[in-house]
This record gives C-alpha cells, sequence and structure tokens, in this order.
C-alpha cells in the first residue's frame, strides 16, 4: 500500500451507521484536520510541527456522517505543487493502469489506490489540475467542482482563489452520490448542447488527437467545434501561475521562510519563482483573469457544455528529470488552467486511449452546472 501516509489512522474510523454512503469506503488525501491527527502536506517537517486535529474538517465530517468509513490517509506531492505524483520523502505512489508511469499529482496517492485497492471512492483537493491529471493518467473519473461550493475550512490552503475539494471513484453512481452530498439542485436536467473545444483538443498529441476525433465520431456523430478563448493558452496558464504564486506568498511561503523543512529541488524551484513574483505582476494577472472569464462566458454560455482530452498525453515515465518535468508540467496546465482561471466545473472520464495507457475526456461546464454534469455522466 504504498499510496497510504505512514501516519494513517490504525483503525477506521466511522461515526454513524446510516445514510447515503452507508457500507462505503474510502481514503482521503494528506491535506486537512482528521481528529486526532497529524497532517503533513507531503512534508516530513511539517508533519513533525502540525498539532492533532480537534475535529474533522467540515466537509470530511459531512462524508462520514452519510456513513463512509474512512480506511487511510494518501500521500501527496509536497506542498500539493506539482501535477506529476512523485514526492522524495514518501515515495511515488504506483500507476497500476500505466505500469512504470507516475499517476499524476498533487492527489497522487487518492488516485493511486484507486488502481490497487478496491475502495470506494477518495477524496483530492484541486487547485491547478491536482484531482483532473491523477484521475486522467490512471483512468478514473474525477472531478474539480466550481470554486467554493465545497467548504474548504481546516484544508491546508495552497491558492485559496484556485483551491477546490475534489473526488475520484471507478463507479459512476458512486461518484455522482458523493455530489449530492455536497450539492442540493439536482433536477434531472438534460445536457442538449454539447461542443468541441478545438482549441484545447489540439493540445494534445497526434495520436491522443485522432483517438478523441473518432470517439467524438462515434459517439456524437456531429459536433460543432469552437474555440472557447481568444487568449493564447500558454498566457492562460502563465497567469494563473502568476495569480497562483502569489496567493502562496501568504499561504505556504511563510511558514517555509521560518521553519526552513527540507524539500526537494523541484518543489523548491518553484518557492524560489514564488518569491519573485512581484504585486504588479499579480494585479496584471487579475485584470487578465477578468478579461479572460467574459471571454470565455460569450463563446460557452450556460447552456453549452465543452469536451476535450483532460491532458495533452497519457502518463509519463517515473523519474524524469527536472527540466523535462517543468516542461511537461507546462503542456499540462495550458489544458487545465481553463478550469481554475474561470471557476468552473470540470468532470474527467476515462474514455481514450494513448499509447496504450489511460486518458480521460473533460466535460466542462458553466459555474453552478456541477449537477448537470453529474446527472448527466451516461450520454458521455
Amino acid at each position: 500500500m504504498n499510496y497510504m501516509m505512514p501516519h494513517s489512522p490504525k483503525e477506521t474510523i466511522k461515526l454513524i451507521d446510516s445514510g447515503i454512503l452507508k457500507g462505503k469506503t474510502f481514503l482521503v488525501k494528506d491535506m486537512c484536520d482528521v481528529k486526532g491527527l497529524r497532517c503533513s502536506c507531503g512534508n516530513p517537517d511539517f508533519y513533525k510541527k502540525c498539532l492533532p486535529a480537534k475535529d474533522f474538517a467540515p466537509f470530511l465530517k459531512k462524508i462520514l456522517l452519510e456513513g463512509a468509513s474512512l480506511h487511510g490517509i494518501t500521500i501527496c506531492d509536497e506542498f500539493f505543487y506539482s501535477v506529476i505524483g512523485e514526492n522524495k520523502h514518501y515515495g511515488t505512489p504506483i500507476n497500476n493502469m500505466a505500469k512504470g508511469c507516475v499517476t499524476g499529482g498533487s492527489s497522487s496517492g487518492s488516485a493511486s489506490a484507486l488502481t490497487q485497492s478496491d475502495f470506494d471512492f477518495t477524496i483530492g483537493s484541486d487547485t491547478g489540475g491536482s484531482v483532473r491529471v491523477p484521475a486522467s493518467f490512471c483512468g478514473l473519473i474525477g472531478i474539480r467542482p466550481t470554486h467554493a461550493r465545497i467548504n474548504t475550512k481546516n484544508v491546508y490552503p495552497m491558492s485559496p482563489s484556485f483551491d477546490t475539494i475534489g473526488w475520484f471513484s471507478k463507479d459512476i453512481e458512486v461518484f455522482r452520490t458523493i455530489g449530492k452530498i455536497f450539492f442540493n439542485n439536482f433536477k434531472n436536467t438534460k445536457i442538449k448542447k454539447i461542443v468541441i473545444a478545438q482549441d484545447l483538443a489540439e493540445l494534445a498529441e497526434n495520436e491522443l488527437k485522432l483517438e478523441f476525433e473518432n470517439y467524438c465520431q462515434s459517439k456524437f456523430k456531429s459536433l460543432d467545434k469552437v474555440k472557447i478563448s481568444k487568449f493564447e493558452k500558454s498566457d492562460i496558464a502563465n497567469n494563473f501561475r502568476i495569480i497562483q504564486a502569489y496567493e502562496i506568498k501568504s499561504t505556504i511561503l511563510p511558514w517555509i521562510v521560518k521553519n526552513k523543512p527540507k524539500i526537494s529541488s523541484e518543489i523548491n524551484s518553484r518557492f524560489e519563482m514564488v518569491k519573485a513574483i512581484t504585486k504588479d505582476e499579480y494585479t496584471l494577472a487579475c485584470q487578465f483573469r477578468k478579461e479572460f472569464i467574459l471571454d470565455l462566458d460569450k463563446r460557452l454560455p450556460n447552456d453549452i457544455y465543452a469536451i476535450f482530452p483532460t491532458v495533452p498525453f497519457s502518463a509519463p515515465k517515473c523519474e524524469i528529470d527536472d527540466n523535462t518535468l517543468g516542461e511537461i508540467r507546462k503542456k499540462i496546465m495550458m489544458m487545465t488552467s481553463i478550469a481554475g482561471m474561470s471557476s468552473r466545473p470540470q468532470v474527467t472520464l476515462p474514455k481514450l486511449k494513448h499509447k496504450n495507457n489511460p486518458v480521460g475526456i473533460s466535460i466542462l461546464g458553466s459555474r453552478h452546472t456541477d449537477e448537470a454534469i453529474l446527472e448527466n455522466l451516461e450520454l458521455f
């Protein structure tokens, strides 16, 4: 069980024996308050300094009060600052759906567990792709909900204007049931208009692009192709990076400066970048974000849902050098930053193959259309 943190609870945690999740088993990412336990955020020195939690994070208590039993705490990328899935301190969780390849991160252990064991679901968080990327690499269903729809109190913050709680499952009904705990606007809404986000699909590697085109043709026969943003995807990703980094200057960085923990070289380079981000850069990035959202809302209004490959390729091999990882991360962020910058919900479903390994199809809706997407998963 190389996906589990060494400080996982020794006994199963169960609060109640009734509810819509009665009998369901799950794991949670090492990112939040679990009553009586400490958290590491993927770093051993943080764990040493962390005090035991006095209660469960509210989102976690909601799950437990519906009858689910918590069986462990999963490994994550160090301070959540990667979409790759490797942790130099706690190890790299195994991806049984793509042998010898990473799981993706930062919710790496939560995704890995479902490729190795029979838990019903696992919990992660998604700031820049930390549920969507591992779900895609591991052949799972995963969600980044509309920003701020799920309470993140007592979840360790990274970048508050992007941070969300997400979850994984292999079972559509279980996956949808989790949504019913957090969202209350299920109305049997039918999705009537689906389009291909052509500018995102074009970012995929050629073999995957062809696979996606074949999927769309066989599943839907004919779909309109739209350009969902007038902005370059590299510019969207770069402005996401700036906003995220500037917010990290107020969340994670002060603790690091004060406590001087041992941090892996790849993650440390990210924090060095954080230190260099200026207030002026942040202000300009926030203005860019406003313009980006206005443009996206015109091109993809409330009743239209866009589909595209979740990531541009299948899971990379383990133990790639830092420079190559940086290039891989940039390519991924060009596709994942759209939902983060717009606060929109995105669900990824395991529908494609690339180099014989899984890749997800993503559905991007408008803000607060989480329920509609969850109600219509079988459509895809």
